[in-house]
Parts: C-alpha cells; structure tokens; sequence
C-alpha cells in the first residue's frame, strides 16, 4: 500500500534528521551510518518487503546528498564513503530479507494457531453436540413412541405428563441450538448489536417473570434501586445474559437454595448481580467456566456454553463481566454496561 511506503520514507527522513544533528556534533563519525538500518528494519518487519526496499533506497540516497562529499550532488569523492554506501545496500537488504522473513513467519505461526483453536473448537463442538442432543432426543423419541401405541391407552394424567416431557426436552434442544448459534457468532466476530436505551430494571424482572415455571417453588429474590438510569445496549442480548447467568445459577445449587438478582448504579455504568447460596467455586475455576464447553464440578446438564455467551455480549457492549464470592455463601456473576442515553 502507498501508505506503508510513505511511512517508510517518513521514518527515513526522521533518521536523516538524527545523523545531521550526529554530524553537526561530532566532525567524523563514520558508525553513524549504522542508524538506517532501523527505519529499514522497522519497515520490513511491519510492512514488509517493498516498503523495505523503499526505505533502503531512500537511505542511501539521503544519505550521499546530504553527508557525503561534495554534498547536494549524488557523487562521491572519496572511495572509503562509496565502500560505505555499498556496505549499507547489501547491510540493509539482508537485514530487510530477515525481518521480513521473521514477519512471515510470525504471520504463519498466528494463523496455524487460529487453525488449531478452530480444530479444537470444532472437536469440542462436536463432542458437546453429540453428547447434549442425544439426551433430548432419546427422551422425545420414548415418550412419543409411547404416545403412538395403538394398544396403550394411557390415563390423562400419564399423557400429560409425557407430552409436558417432550414440551420440555424439545425447549432444552431450542437453547442449545440457539447457544449453539451464539457461539459460532461470537467466534467469527459477527456479532451485531442494536442500541437503544434500556430499562434494565424492566428487563431483569422480565426474565426472572420468564423463568419462573423453571423455579420449581425456589425463591428468587429481585432487589433493583430506585431511578436506574437507562442503558443503551442490544435487549435481546443483554435477556439472553440475564437469562444465562439465572439459569447457570438454578442448574449448579441446590434446590432448597435462594437466588437474588440485583441491579445497581456503579459510577458510570449500571451493574447487576446474580447471586447464589450453593457450594461456591473455588478461584482457580473461575476463569475457566468463561471457556466455550467448559463445565462446572456439579456436572448438571447444559452445553458448557451459556456463560461464554453471556461474557461475550457483555464485552461487546463495552461492558466486563466477572466470578466473585457471595456475601454470605456461594457465588455471585456480576456485568457491568456503561450508561448511554442514546442510539448508537
């Protein structure tokens, strides 16, 4: 691109400047030459040969005009300076090759690491897939095979309680799916956001109203300050966090136990917590849960995917999210979301 080779030449100029103040300083300094191999090194190490070259060419040339005798002209009296000058060429093109080569190859090594990482994620995927549909699937096959028996004559209470099994594992096989989908998205950076201002008090209460069938008689408890300011972000996402994050909590603590979430006013950014009394998880886990297909020590159900998601909808919002211990006993998943008023 034109604008590397400008660059190049930008950073010639700026070591020219450098060995005139040498030269105006000190009467002979013949090392000084030794200075354009760094514009030259920099050059092919960031943008590579041609720029190199460039920058090789414009040294050399700099350097005759203006240090070398009888300076303004591209002659050369002396036969030391042109040894100099032809020591600096074949000086400066092999160092250039090597750096450029080093940058190739640092550019290779990158994207076999992409591959691998995009190897082990497919592997991972198709792990997850196989062992998370299976599941589902099987119950839905048994149940509805039951259901068409043409001898079995089923009480309506038996009936609905296989149809409210199949309602659900076909629910289980639509979250998967769709963290599935997330996933993928959020692997190939094409993630698209909708800002608009939220009310995230509404939008919490929302999901633990939709939740509530899943609670099972658990309390869980919504505490939201008073005049939460609006947060532009992305509704559908910033649900599917809520969602993930109470969901993870409902899956990985005892029955018996109380979830909270809350909502508060931090600085600029409006924070929530989910908050459980479980067993707690130990520090050294704790990043490691945020990994796609990584699952927690209670080894519930799930496709070990819910909480990567949630992290990245969070981050492309601007926003962190984090693992810290409850006040009491247990964990506690706190996000925070910058607050904004407007659409973006």
């Amino acid at each position: 691109m034109l604008s590397q080779h400008i660059l190049a030449l930008a950073a010639v100029a700026a070591t020219l400047l450098v060995v005139g103040v040498l030269h105006s300083t000190v009467v002979d300094l013949p090392a000084a030459i030794l200075l354009y191999l760094v514009p030259i090194v920099l050059a092919a190490s960031r943008w590579g040969r041609g720029p190199a070259i460039t920058a090789v060419v414009a040294s050399i040339l700099g350097h005759d005009l203006l240090f070398v005798d009888p300076r303004g002209t591209f002659s050369i009296a002396r036969a030391d300076e042109a040894l100099g000058l032809v020591l600096l060429l074949f000086v400066a093109l092999v160092t250039a090759q090597l750096a450029d080569g080093a940058r190739r190859g640092a550019e290779t090594a990158r994207e076999a690491a992409v591959a691998r990482r995009s190897d082990e994620l497919k592997t991972a995927l198709l792990r997850a897939v196989t062992h998370n549909l299976r599941t589902p699937l099987a119950s839905i096959k048994a149940s509805v095979s039951g259901l068409r028996q043409p001898d079995a004559a089923f009480p309506e209470e038996d009936r609905a309680e296989l149809l409210a099994e199949i309602e659900e594992e076909a629910d289980r096989l639509d979250r998967l799916v769709t963290n599935l989908l997330d996933a993928s998205r959020l692997e190939a950076g094409g993630l698209t956001l909708s800002r608009h201002p939220q009310d995230l008090a509404e939008l919490v209460g929302a999901v633990v109203d939709r939740l509530q069938p899943r609670f099972a008689g658990r309390k869980v408890g919504v505490e939201i300050t008073e005049e939460l300011p609006p947060v532009a972000c992305d509704y559908a996402q910033i649900d599917q966090v809520v969602t993930n994050l109470l969901e993870n909590a409902l899956l990985h603590t005892p029955p018996a136990t109380p979830v909270v979430a809350r909502a508060t006013r931090d600085n600029g950014a409006v924070r929530v917590e989910i908050e459980d009394r479980g067993p707690g998880i130990a520090e050294a886990d704790r990043e490691r849960l945020f990994r796609p297909f990584e699952r927690g020590r209670t080894r519930a159900p799930g496709s070990g995917l819910g909480l990567t998601i949630a992290r990245g909808f969070v981050e492309a919002h601007g926003g962190n999210l984090w693992l810290e211990d409850g006040q009491q006993q247990g964990a506690r998943f706190v996000f925070t979301l910058p607050v904004g008023n407007g659409d973006r």
